[in-house]
């Protein structure tokens, strides 16, 4: 009877409850307070339960006493910092996340909002974003206008203004700030202090001097920033730094840990996912910023190394236009008298290294090009001092745009063409006249290139002025297949391309070959062997015995190389299979290749194919000629495409 008048009243009491509140989750009790105060904080509500310090504690970087047997009294209590080593700074940044994590429930896919990208401080040594006035533009017109009232003496109207530039204001807690740039800084933080100024340094010395897109003095005060925000207890080193200064770090750590083949870390292996910077957020803006540019540059950096050739271009492309819209193409831009003189210099070396990307990554991909010298100030692009590589390449580079257009310019607009060649290649003999025989000069005094780069950025160099002479004698015939009518042409075609071989051997037994040349190495390369074959296949006679080590040693390399250079447009592979289907066609015999591409730091192995050197003597002289198969897996030979952006990448 007990039982069932407790199991009654149960039922009763669950009666006066509505069925849709017995199905609501009862609410959570109020947080209770300690029996005693914290000695550091004095508080007494804690919102944990015990198995953390309370949250003001936590705020100011102290040792909680909440969860600590009382120890005798509080004057007396002298508190120290918390973590003295790195490790333990690992340890509780960790933590930290964590729990942030845990709050958030998406850790790793919850970005920050985009206004923490830009500097809580704007830059009163960059000049403020504005269009420049055209001739069609509705503001020249008033402006014409308002100076014929002001000669008449008549009252005109103020000058319209564009609207402020706005920058993020500083309008976070400090402990909000902090916690924000400790959460976009964890990937660089876990490598250690040491170790990231390590790779900061391989950086400067093996990307810098082709790509001067940073700050080299600022770069390393943001590595020191970040890290000593662990050791200032207070919060104004926060000041010191912002988020797009870590990102930017991020990116910078990522290339230079794939330079020593360090592929195992997130940063290396995938960086867009460790990045709060996007495309999308920086398109999102009203305005950008030059950080903007420095990111999609350093980004389009990592690409060609992670061999994304079209993915890089696109990146390339993205810094172009940033570039174009914050005015960095035009010489008023550099004029500004607010400018420091350094911070000019920084800016003319960024957009030279944009200009230099955007034609690199076109050339490779056999994609149009966004940065048209008509729009750009010569004085926007020179980079002092001019015996730079970056200069040097500049120069090549314009020089070859020009080519480029005119030997794929349509029937139609090919007038004077052969006389407009002649003068280009007037101009690329005297730029080559200019250029130092020994090594590029440095862009700055503490920038120390190892000897084996330097001495491979000249060698790269002679290949790129060879290929585009291998152009100019294409455009002068009007095209490769027209060449052939002309043996002294012919004669001076294949030369051009035996002599790139010879350059490509001198390289390789060099030594190292900087992963940021290597792929655009082994196109010109491909280019030059394919004009041998083409040559050869046609006159197998006149050419056969005499370029038949060229072509061995082409092989070579490229039987070598395969396994580091994996870009699919390349297909080298498949290029081995062709070549090696044409030498069994006239029953060569074969023999062992020689030593790897690679020997200042390791070796490659696991090769995929070995090719194998060809015997001296008629080596092409029963060979069929090529098929379109073969000219097809090269690229193929198209000079007279009619439309830029579709032109074949043979030339690369």
């Amino acid at each position: 009877m007990g039982n069932m008048k407790v199991a009654t009243a149960s039922a009763q009491s669950r009666g006066k409850r509505s069925p849709g509140a017995l199905r609501e989750p009862r609410p959570r009790k109020r947080e209770k307070y300690a029996r005693m105060a914290c000695s550091l904080c004095k508080a007494r509500k804690v919102k944990c339960s015990g198995n953390q310090p309370c949250s003001r504690c936590e705020e100011l970087h102290t040792e909680c006493t909440y969860n600590e047997p009382f120890q005798g009294d509080p004057e007396n209590f002298d508190p120290q910092p918390a973590y003295q080593d790195l490790e333990a700074t690992v340890l509780r940044m960790n933590r930290i996340c964590d729990q942030m994590q845990q709050s958030m429930g998406r850790f790793g896919h919850v970005h920050p909002s985009r206004s923490c990208l830009q500097r809580r401080k704007g830059n009163q040594h960059t000049p403020l974003p504005s269009k420049p006035l055209t001739l069609t533009d509705l503001r020249h017109n008033l402006n014409l206008a308002r100076d014929a009232m002001k000669a008449k003496g008549l009252p005109s109207p103020l000058r319209s203004q564009d609207g402020p530039y706005s920058v993020a204001g500083d309008g976070l807690k400090s402990a909000d700030t902090l916690i924000k740039l400790l959460q976009t800084a964890r990937p660089v933080m876990e490598l250690g202090h040491e170790k990231v100024t390590q790779v900061f340094t391989i950086f400067k010395d093996e990307v810098y001097p082709l790509y001067p897109c940073i700050s080299l003095e600022l770069g390393y005060k943001a590595v020191n920033a970040v890290f000593s925000l662990w050791k200032d207890g207070s919060y104004e080193v926060t000041l010191n730094v912002d988020i797009i200064d870590v990102e930017i770090m991020k990116a910078v750590v990522a290339i230079a840990l794939l330079l020593k083949g360090d592929t195992e870390n997130t940063l290396a292996s995938d960086l867009e996912s460790q990045l709060v910077w996007s495309v999308d957020s920086c398109f999102d803006q009203v305005k950008p910023q030059v950080e903007d540019i420095v990111m999609a540059t350093l980004l389009s950096i990592y690409l060609q190394l992670k061999q994304r050739p079209v993915k890089a271009w696109r990146l390339a492309g993205v810094a172009a236009k940033l570039c174009l819209e914050l005015g960095l193409h035009r010489e008023l831009f550099c004029e500004d008298p607010r400018m420091l003189p350094q911070r000019m210099a920084e800016l003319r070396r960024l957009f030279a290294c944009v200009y230099r990307l955007d034609r690199q990554c076109s050339f490779y991909s056999g994609l149009s090009w966004t940065l048209h010298d008509r729009y750009i100030t010569a004085s926007a692009l020179t980079v002092e001092p001019q015996e730079t590589y970056i200069s040097t390449m500049i120069s090549l580079d314009r020089n070859l745009s020009e080519i480029w257009t005119l030997v794929n310019a349509p029937p139609s607009q090919s007038n004077n063409r052969k006389e407009q060649i002649e003068f280009l290649d007037f101009q690329l003999q005297k730029l080559v006249d200019k250029v130092p025989r020994e090594e590029f000069k440095s862009l700055e005094p503490t920038v120390v290139p190892p000897s084996w780069l330097q001495a491979g950025l000249k060698r790269f160099y002679w290949l790129r002025v060879h290929h585009i002479q291998i152009l100019t004698r294409v455009g002068t015939s009007g095209s490769i297949r027209d060449s052939i009518s002309s043996p002294e042409l012919t004669r001076t075609l294949v030369a051009a391309a035996a002599k790139s071989v010879d350059l490509h051997v001198q390289m390789v037994n060099a030594g190292e070959i900087s992963p940021l040349v290597l792929p655009t190495a082994i196109k010109l390369l491909l280019i030059s062997l394919s004009v041998m074959l083409f040559a050869v296949s046609h006159f197998p006679e006149d050419y056969g015995s005499l370029y038949s080590k060229h072509f061995q040693a082409a092989i070579d390399i490229l039987s070598d190389v395969q396994s580091v250079v994996k870009d699919p447009d390349l297909n080298i592979p498949g290029t081995l299979e062709v070549l090696e289907k044409i030498a069994e066609a006239s029953l060569i015999s074969h023999s062992q290749c020689p030593a790897s591409l690679f020997n200042h730091k390791e070796n490659t192995s696991n090769m995929v194919y070995r090719g194998e050197a060809f015997s001296e003597g008629s080596l092409f002289e029963e060979l069929p000629t090529p098929d379109s198969e073969f000219f097809s897996m090269l690229g193929g030979f198209n000079a007279a495409a009619t439309d830029i952006p579709h032109v074949d990448n043979i030339f690369g």
